[in-house]
């Protein structure tokens, strides 16, 4: 499987700098990612309200921090075709005001 990130990546790890290890933490679920494939990875579902694109949300378990899943990061991103994956959002809850703020920067960072 390739995983490519989208180039704005980089500006929500800066938005996750006060935390642990955001970017060790990707780093890890795109190797499981990788291994697993779509239908194995635990914590993925579809995300739904993107027309054709296939986005899929998922949650990453925040490695060198004492908190579960739900208390981690989540992970968006477009599966382009069957070997190819793009991540597009990587964030935490709080950083992002509501649902539909993350809506929108999603259908941002599909059209580029």
């Amino acid at each position: 499987m390739d995983l490519s990130r989208h180039e704005n990546v980089e500006k929500d790890f800066n938005a996750l700098k006060r935390f642990a290890a955001p970017q060790f933490s990707l780093e890890a679920w795109e190797r499981l990612f990788s291994l697993k494939g779509l239908k194995e990875t635990p914590g993925i579902d579809s995300f739904p309200g993107f027309g054709s694109a296939k986005v899929y949300k998922g949650r990453v378990v925040p490695l060198k921090e004492n908190v579960g899943k739900s208390k981690g990061y989540r992970v968006i991103f477009e599966f382009q075709n069957e070997q190819r994956c793009r991540v597009l959002v990587f964030s935490r809850h709080g950083i992002y005001h509501d649902e539909q703020d993350l809506i929108n920067l999603v259908k941002l960072r599909l059209k580029d």
